[in-house]
């Protein structure tokens, strides 16, 4: 079944929700590249259209996070580096110190904002 569009009226509320930001990276958005990620999944969990269920988020965001909760996203996120260590190449580029890993807690940025 294909998935209806959102209205125009309802992706410029949800674009100003951020103030034109990813709601996940806070990477600037142009208004014709925002996706609108539903936060829970209408798919999975029965989500809904209601703009209180939908964020702005940049394409890799957007793709990145899928269908998963919230929480699922950030704890995805937080152990990226795991999966990252699986490749040789990037075992190498640590040992030779061309790249950093930081093990850092992820706050979105619409809960930052929040907190403003």
């Amino acid at each position: 079944m294909a998935r209806k569009p959102i209205p125009k009226n309802i992706r410029e509320q949800v674009y100003r929700k951020c103030n034109g930001h990813c709601a996940y990276c806070g990477c600037e958005l142009e208004y014709k590249e925002m996706q609108v990620d539903h936060v829970t999944s209408v798919f999975y969990y029965n989500g809904t259209n209601d703009i209180d269920n939908l964020l702005p988020s940049c394409r890799m965001c957007n793709f990145y996070k899928s269908t998963f909760t919230l929480d699922e996203f950030r704890k995805n996120l937080e152990t990226l580096h795991e999966r990252l260590r699986k490749p040789f190449i990037y075992r190498l580029a640590l040992k030779y110190g061309l790249i950093e890993e930081h093990k850092n807690k992820v706050v979105f940025y619409f809960e930052k904002e929040k907190e403003k």
